[in-house]
């Protein structure tokens, strides 16, 4: 950007300056000719060429120098011939007088009538103070209206980021944004100002989400801890008291599970991610999926998944530890929802990748399709299913599809009838070094948290 304005204000700056010096000077230059053909000038002239045709050149240049001695006026006398290669040749051939400022002073040219003596005369300085004043001030008006005409779009886009972020500072999260044009010197700036706006007011808004949802969940298994403790103090049979034992613990181990699902959504949250793209072997991400899929039938032994495998001969490029993330929360999902089936679908679109996932539960309502990647966001209960979560396995999902350039979205049944997801992003080739693969590898195991599979 400061290059950008360095060169503009320069361009402007030296395109005005050439356009007024140049008009300025062809204004000067007309005075000067009008000043040139005065007829004092002309008759002045006329006087020292009378009886020129009875002398001799020689004697007549003579008779010049003597005459411009007796006047006190410093001249010389030369030839037409002298002036063959000068810029006032055609001017002198023509009869013309002209005058030219030289140092402080003037000189005034003039071919003599009837004869080829171009006489010089050396004149005192004329009192143009007056008009070199106005021709001055003329120009550096020129040149401040052109500043100020590069410089007023400038300040006026600066106003309106101050006010932005005075009123941002003011009240917080506001939906309002920066609107400038593309051609503005503080455009990138501006974009920029949005960005960092709408990110405050997504961690804004996570927080209290956030702040909201700590306070739901941990309410009902504090309460439920309460009760079980105040029955096994009071309780003498020991069958009891260990019953409200383990619902204590069960409850701890809740409480724990939000705690790790927090921690890890905050750690996304607070990431803005450079990723470190891998391509991996063909059949790896099949592979992935297929290992998944093992751990959850020994959960749901009546699963079944029908897995389409349409990049068996393609080097999938992906932030691998990541997306094992993304597939163990859409996995970990259908598992919970599903009646007996679960498809996963791997295929390869001009441009894209893309992971379907599609169960045969009761779906989602299409009205419900968009906020379900929101945080903390979980639809309705079903009796029968183990729903349990804290409505953050999308929310991760919707982060790190963003982070590799693509989306989520939950979209119609194909062929099962229930929930179906698809991910897409762009095809990319592997690129980063060992280094910072094995630092997002250590930042993933990171965010993952205890491990296993599910949101």
């Amino acid at each position: 950007m400061l290059k950008r304005a360095f060169f503009t204000l320069y361009l402007v700056v030296v395109l005005a300056i050439l356009v007024a010096g140049w008009g300025l000077d062809r204004l000067y230059q007309s005075a000067q000719e009008a000043e040139a053909a005065d007829p004092l000038n002309r008759a002045f002239f006329a006087l020292l060429a009378q009886n020129a045709e009875s002398l001799s050149e020689a004697a007549y240049a003579e008779r010049l120098r003597q005459q411009l001695a007796v006047l006190g006026l410093n001249g010389s006398v030369y030839r037409v011939e002298d002036f063959a290669d000068s810029s006032l040749s055609e001017q002198l051939l023509a009869g013309e007088p002209v005058m030219l400022n030289v140092g402080e002073g003037r000189e005034v040219y003039d071919r003599l009538e009837g004869s080829n003596l171009v006489l010089r005369i050396q004149l005192p300085p004329a009192d143009q103070s007056h008009w070199y004043d106005v021709y001055l001030a003329v120009f550096y008006l020129i040149l401040a209206v052109v500043i100020y005409l590069w410089v007023w779009p400038l300040v006026r886009d600066l106003r309106s980021l101050e006010q932005q972020a005075r009123r941002f500072g003011r009240s917080g999260a506001t939906g309002n944004r920066v609107s400038l044009s593309v051609r503005s010197p503080v455009y990138i700036l501006s974009a920029e100002f949005n960005r960092m706006q709408q990110r405050i007011d997504e961690l804004l808004a996570s927080y209290r989400e956030m702040t909201y949802a700590v306070s739901h969940e941990l309410r009902t298994p504090l309460a439920r801890m309460k009760f079980a403790l105040e029955l096994a103090q009071t309780s003498r049979d020991p069958q009891a008291v260990a019953r409200q034992l383990d619902s204590v613990r069960s409850d701890v181990a809740d409480m724990d599970s939000l705690i790790n699902q927090l921690l890890s959504y905050a750690g996304f949250e607070a990431q803005t991610q450079h990723l470190s793209l891998q391509a991996g072997s063909p059949g790896a991400l099949a592979a992935m999926v297929s290992d998944m899929a093992s751990r959850l039938q020994e959960r749901r032994p009546d699963l079944q998944f029908d897995i389409n495998d349409q990049l068996a001969e393609v080097a999938v490029a992906c932030e691998w530890n990541l997306f094992e993330r993304v597939l163990q929360n859409l996995l970990g999902n259908a598992a919970r929802y599903a009646d007996r089936t679960i498809l996963v679908e791997l295929i390869a679109e001009p441009g894209h990748y893309c992971v379907a996932v599609e169960d045969d539960g009761p779906g989602i309502d299409a009205a419900d399709r968009e906020r379900v990647f929101d945080s903390f966001i979980r639809l309705k209960q079903l009796p029968g299913k183990d729903t349990k979560g804290f409505g953050l396995g999308l929310a991760i999902v919707k982060r790190i599809m963003g982070w590799h350039g693509g989306k989520v979205a939950a979209v119609s049944p194909k062929r099962l009838g229930g929930a179906r997801f698809e991910c897409r992003w762009p095809i990319a080739g592997p690129s980063g070094d060992d280094a910072s693969r094995e630092a997002s590898q250590a930042r993933s195991s990171e965010l993952r948290g205890e491990g296993g599979v599910g949101p």
